[in-house]
């Protein structure tokens, strides 16, 4: 069990606020509940510029920030690489996995 570092009550499942590391209770988890230091740390580094305030990780421009860079090449190019870089049962596995799966469609009636 935990305790509440604002409060001192204990806690099952505390919960660690993002500015500052600490752990809280459920009533103290906002950082504005338990006057989080590192809230006005934050708001004070992010500057006055709105656009560093939004966080868009979907944006192309923003991909490389959050370690999903746009992969280069098409499916074909992905498929390929994905294929040659696994070893043999796992391409047995996926193997049996299609046939199966073609098996099963046919009874179907799918295909």
């Amino acid at each position: 069990m935990a305790k509440c570092s604002y409060c001192g009550a204990s806690e099952s499942m505390p919960f660690t606020c993002k500015f500052c590391g600490s752990k809280f209770c459920a009533e103290h988890r906002l950082p504005e509940n338990h006057a989080c230091p590192g809230l006005v740390v934050y708001k004070e580094s992010r500057g006055k510029e709105p656009e560093k305030w939004i966080y868009e990780p979907f944006k192309a421009e923003y991909k490389h920030l959050a370690g999903r860079a746009p992969e280069k090449g098409g499916i074909g190019e992905r498929l390929r690489d994905l294929l040659t870089g696994m070893d043999a049962r796992r391409l047995l596995y996926l193997l049996v996995a299609v046939i199966l799966l073609s098996v099963l469609l046919r009874t179907l009636g799918v295909l």
